[in-house]
């Protein structure tokens, strides 16, 4: 006979949210299909990798007994509450209640489930059929993203900036073979949609160019019965409100950078002469975008010359209620970097936090835990990017490139090719996480992926390493966790 426990299971509360849609300029991962002990169960997912994650039944029935799972990371939230991450979760972590976390601990011992809460801690994968963990199995991605380099030209002289600027533009027709290019690519792999990022150098300073493609693109995807999406990667600098008006009709996203407020900005993105940009873009969002009705993600590189003060940049678009992406420095082909933008660990460690603690005093109700944490996502995934499998570069000239920060790389000849079987047999080497040693057992390993494998090869000259920045995850990521925990309250009315 199951003893009845002492606190009332039926008041037992779990909290659980889907992703955001993430804002920075990266490639997708694939994502997890994950086997469990439940029934078929969907988690809906909208994020920067539309393609929705899977619960397919494996291992017992459901009459069977279930025990906690292993790995599982928690911490106090307000109210009796408790975050609670498995490394297996659909989708980050889940808040409990004080019942919710009683009977969650009771699964120390195998049993049955018998409430309605014990589906909920089972779909989270909090509990597992005893005897058989978790695993995942990942699915092929639906989704393949696409940065579209419509130009080497830029109005701004951003030290970090890894393109080598010059006046070549993508032309129209480039523009749209490469449109036919990437139907027939979708069409051949089997990916339901695409999205476009048009980019550069400066993608608004060719702006009647973006528009015909995204004209010509619509066409040709919807004749093929392809979604398709488009995001505006800007400095924010040379957008007028006539193209602001047209994105808005046209339902094109738009990106934003902004490395910190007024001279924090300036330092590191500035025009040719010196001229600060913070007040031009402050403008462009203020007055052009979102008097348009258009949200713009705000994407902040972190450098050593911002790291300390990257609060404020967090403040100033939360106080606009905008998406932000926190996303770290990366360094040139060689792995060289000037001196004065080589972020130290504990400076970024420092500078995250106190944007943090902006972030839980402005706490929005929005998902946001993809953009806390540079290349780290919350959806269960093998790979930090798509670099090979659901990314394509294509530059101003219709050349391919595994990615942007390979530019000055493209494949020679790769307009008759496969685009992605040439990737796929490239020199970059996107291993998936359980594949580097040292990743294995991180309990973090499906959210980091095990960070860029670019950098990783050039800070340790092998692809099976684990980040460089292992160390500022491990160290960030449980202040994530907790702070998503605190936004599920919120959004929740808890908090």
């Amino acid at each position: 006979m199951i003893p009845i426990p002492a606190y009332d299971v039926t008041r037992a509360v779990v909290l659980t949210g889907v992703p955001n849609r993430s804002g920075d300029d990266c490639a997708c991962p694939e994502q997890a299909r994950l086997l469990a002990g439940a029934g078929f169960l969907r988690d809906e997912n909208d994020c920067a990798c539309p393609s929705t994650p899977d619960l397919v039944q494996a291992g017992p029935r459901l009459t069977g007994l279930f025990a906690r799972t292993a790995e599982v990371e928690t911490c106090p939230l307000p109210g009796g509450f408790w975050m609670t991450f498995s490394p297996f979760a659909p989708a980050g972590p889940s808040a409990l209640n004080p019942e919710a976390w009683e009977r969650w601990q009771s699964f120390c011992a195998p049993q049955p489930l018998e409430y309605p809460v014990d589906q909920q801690l089972l779909e989270q994968n909090l509990i597992a059929p005893a005897g058989h963990p978790p695993r995942l199995d990942f699915a092929a991605p639906e989704a393949l993203t696409v940065w579209l380099h419509v130009t080497n030209a830029c109005n701004l002289d951003c030290p970090y900036c890894y393109v080598h600027k010059s006046s070549a533009s993508m032309s129209l027709e480039v523009g749209r073979k490469t449109i036919d290019k990437l139907v027939a690519t979708a069409r051949q792999h089997g990916f339901r949609s695409v999205k476009i990022k048009y980019a550069g150098g400066e993608a608004t300073l060719r702006m009647r160019l973006v528009r015909a493609l995204v004209a010509y693109g619509r066409a040709r995807f919807s004749q093929a019965g392809l979604a398709l999406q488009h995001v505006l990667l800007s400095n924010g600098t040379h957008l007028a409100a006539p193209d602001a008006d047209w994105l808005r009709d046209n339902q094109v996203a738009v990106m934003i950078s902004l490395d910190g407020v007024g001279p924090d900005h300036d330092r590191t993105r500035h025009h040719r002469d010196g001229r600060g940009t913070f007040q031009a873009v402050a403008h462009t969002i203020d007055q052009v975008l979102l008097k348009r009705g258009i949200q713009p993600f705000v994407s902040i590189t972190i450098t050593r010359e911002n790291a300390g003060r990257i609060a404020a940049a967090v403040r100033w678009a939360l106080e606009r209620d905008l998406p932000v992406s926190l996303n770290f420095f990366r360094r040139g082909l060689d792995g060289s970097l000037p001196a004065s933008l080589a972020a130290e660990e504990d400076a970024i460690i420092q500078g995250m936090r106190a944007a943090y603690a902006v972030v839980e005093e402005m706490l929005p109700e929005r998902p946001l835990l993809n953009g806390l944490l540079d290349r780290v996502q919350v959806e269960a995934h093998p790979r930090t990017c798509g670099i090979g499998q659901s990314y394509l570069v294509v530059n101003q000239e219709g050349l391919l490139a595994p990615c942007h920060m390979l530019l000055d790389h493209c494949l020679a000849e790769s307009r008759d090719a496969d685009w992605l079987d040439a990737l796929s047999a490239g020199t970059v080497q996107n291993l998936p996480v359980d594949q580097k040693a040292e990743c294995r057992t991180c309990a973090y390993r499906y959210r980091c992926a095990g960070g860029c494998p670019l950098e990783t090869y050039q800070a340790a000259q092998r692809y099976d390493a684990p980040s460089p920045n292992c160390r500022i995850y491990r160290a960030l990521f449980p202040e994530v966790l907790r702070l998503e925990g605190l936004r599920l309250m919120k959004s929740h009315g808890y908090l």
